[in-house]
């Protein structure tokens, strides 16, 4: 019998980052990338790097929430982070598109008006970690998750 020499998951990734470009809501049906990628996603970790402060990202505390990835482009996002007692809410919903090795992200902001957080993101069997550029540049916002 032969053995396979990487995960299947990491195989299909490979594919879909080899594609030209991956606009999941523009596919047809036949190109999208394995359902695997498609699911809700527990937050593990949450980190920023603020390079005005430090050179090394702090890590958020009490992370938690989940992040649906739809095979149709859309997402939805519930990150909760606890600290001093308190629980905050970052919910979020828009529509997402992949190309090799990186996400965006665009979603209403309050007023109403598009906004489209960029990055790069690495799944590793069950982890996918999603690393979207800051403000001002050179900052990063780091998130660990891993597939329910």
């Amino acid at each position: 019998m032969m053995k396979l020499l990487f995960p299947v998951p990491l195989l299909v990734v490979l594919l879909v980052l080899t594609q030209p470009q991956c606009h999941a809501q523009a596919r047809p049906a036949n190109a999208r990338p394995a359902a695997p990628f498609f699911t809700t996603y527990t937050y593990l970790t949450y980190s920023i790097l603020d390079k005005g402060t430090s050179p090394k990202p702090l890590s958020a505390k009490g992370v938690g929430g989940t992040l649906t990835l739809r095979p149709d482009g859309t997402y939805q996002k519930s990150l909760l982070l606890a600290a001093n007692g308190t629980t905050q809410h970052f919910d979020q919903e828009g529509r997402f598109s992949l190309t090799p090795g990186r996400i965006t992200f665009t979603h209403p902001d309050p007023s109403g008006t598009n906004r489209t957080d960029a990055g790069t993101f690495r799944l590793t069997g069950k982890l996918l970690t999603i690393t979207l550029e800051g403000y001002p540049a050179g900052n990063q916002s780091i998130y660990t998750l891993r597939a329910q």
